[in-house]
């Protein structure tokens, strides 16, 4: 253990989601945390706060969806002082370089190592052939969304604990910030309109084929007098938004110009904007996407939902996580439809009557009881770790 003076030492822009250093006078144990995904970014900040209160010294390198600013001969130099290093699992290799190089150096230096998975199935990304397999046989624990879930990890983790703690983000799923009726009145909507959201993905090319779809079975839908506005809610990690034409340096607006085509009153929501697409949700009376919190966040609700999804998607899914579909058509609390607007629209027309999702209402409240109390989950990653 290194012993430090007191005091604070921020390594990189504080604005910009900073390495931080906790410090303190007495040798403690020292918790190196490596997340680059929005996910698991969140949930490490909250275990700090735990952590920290354990009087355990901790090092956050978080990037909440966006690049890190600090190097990876920084992070390297951050791992080579930890006790043991918890590392997030990043949905692509590319994305997950950070917390990889962090792995390898804990490995190489004979530092305990292990994964927070935020989904289900979150460790196939340690299979063979994936971006964690060279860190897969000296993890020491992984942290799953259930105990089955944990354990089933034993076929990439043959030598880690498996602990089921729970995605502490879950929990607040069941406790929105606003009310239905809050959402609506801060979005100008009255109670008659029926909002439809589609959360997008990274994956920009998947966003706009599902939204296509989603377009025209709302004109479908629209033809029969149904009162609808579609929100589309971006996701934090998308860079579409940012992207210029190297012509006369503008921004392509794509998604905007994709809205104008559209034959009811849409809205893009971004990161910044007020509401976040966990706000939105529960206002929404269906949500169509594919996969992600959103549709666990609407189950949680007990709101429709429908997961759109397509070849080039499922493929994606399956190299991610080694299924072609998401945990929440496994367990029936979403419904699976492949790009077909006029299945789309027909799904759609039956979920949202009482009759028609009667079932899946049913499946969500059996899958995702609401929880007795909050930070159940963070306690038991915190009490694993400092023990």
């Amino acid at each position: 253990m290194v012993v430090i003076e007191a005091g604070s030492l921020f390594v990189g822009d504080d604005k910009n989601y900073p390495m931080r250093v906790r410090r303190c006078s007495l040798i403690k144990k020292r918790v190196v945390l490596v997340a680059r995904d929005i996910a698991p970014s969140a949930c490490f900040k909250r275990l700090v706060e735990v952590l920290e209160k354990q009087e355990t010294e901790t090092v956050l390198i978080v990037g909440n969806g966006l690049p890190l600013k600090e190097t990876l001969e920084e992070i390297s130099l951050a791992v080579s002082t930890a006790d043991v290093v918890i590392l997030g699992m990043s949905s692509t290799a590319e994305l997950a370089e950070v917390e990889v190089s962090a792995g390898e150096t804990a490995r190489r230096l004979g530092i305990p190592y292990g994964f927070y998975g935020d989904c289900a199935r979150c460790w196939a990304r340690a299979r063979a052939g994936a971006w964690f397999e060279s860190l897969a046989p000296g993890a020491q624990f992984y942290f799953g969304v259930t105990q089955a879930d944990a354990e089933a990890s034993q076929e990439v983790f043959p030598n880690a604990r498996l602990v089921g703690t729970g995605n502490p983000l879950r929990e607040d799923m069941f406790f929105p910030r606003f009310s239905r009726e809050e959402v609506r009145t801060k979005l100008g909507l009255g109670m008659e309109k029926k909002l439809v959201l589609a959360h997008g993905g990274k994956f920009a090319a998947g966003n706009m084929v599902s939204w296509v779809v989603l377009v025209e079975a709302l004109s479908i839908l629209a033809k029969d007098g149904h009162n609808f506005q579609l929100i589309l809610s971006l996701h934090p990690g998308d860079r579409t938004p940012e992207a210029v034409d190297r012509g006369n340096e503008t921004k392509m607006n794509l998604y905007e110009e994709l809205v104008s085509y559209s034959p009811i009153p849409t809205t893009i929501v971004r990161r910044g904007d007020e509401l976040t697409t966990s706000d939105l949700i529960a206002g929404a009376d269906i949500i169509v996407g594919f996969g992600g919190s959103p549709e666990v966040e609407g189950a949680c609700q007990n709101i429709p939902v429908i997961s759109l999804s397509f070849e080039v998607l499922a493929q994606k899914i399956e190299r991610e996580c080694g299924r072609r579909v998401f945990e929440t058509v496994d367990f029936g609390t979403a419904e699976l439809v492949v790009a077909d607007a006029t299945k789309l629209a027909e799904r759609m027309r039956s979920l949202l009557t009482s009759e028609g999702f009667a079932l899946m209402a049913y499946r969500q409240r059996e899958v995702y009881p609401k929880p007795i109390e909050r930070g159940a989950a963070i306690a038991k990653m915190a009490e694993f770790l400092v023990s």
